[in-house]
């Protein structure tokens, strides 16, 4: 999860904004922030690139992965070595499977983040006055 949380003291510089000016640069700071984790999501395909909008108030959104190991993949997290995964492999990806027979020993003890997330949120920071512009006036 990740929440977009804007300072409006900040955007002072900006004049006055409306509700509805607030409203759009929220929206589109989130839309970029969605683009940016999309492209930064470590993975070809899958849950992890299917970020979405959740909550939202005037001065808030809610971005979520519907990717419960999305933390994970962000942060990066312990394993047990020697861990027999069940699983299937095409080509270099592995597709977890608890029926299967074949599958893959874990070798590491941690598996480090990707930091994705920050990276992303780090993308569209300079963007964020522009989306704040108040528009013909």
């Amino acid at each position: 999860m990740v929440t977009i949380d804007v300072d409006l003291s900040q955007l002072r510089d900006l004049g006055e904004l409306t509700k509805e000016s607030i409203r759009e640069g929220m929206k589109l700071t989130a839309q970029d922030l969605i683009r940016n984790l999309q492209i930064r999501s470590p993975v070809d395909y899958g849950l992890l690139r299917q970020w979405a909008v959740t909550e939202q108030s005037d001065t808030e959104i809610t971005i979520q992965s519907p990717a419960r190991y999305a933390g994970w993949v962000n942060y990066g997290h312990p394993q047990q070595p020697g861990r027999f995964i069940p699983g299937k492999w095409n080509g270099s990806h592995f597709r977890y499977s608890p029926d299967a027979k074949t599958g893959m020993v874990l070798k590491k003890s941690y598996v480090p983040g990707k930091h994705f997330v920050e990276t992303s949120m780090d993308a569209t920071k300079p963007r964020i006055k522009e989306f704040f512009t108040i528009k013909g006036g």
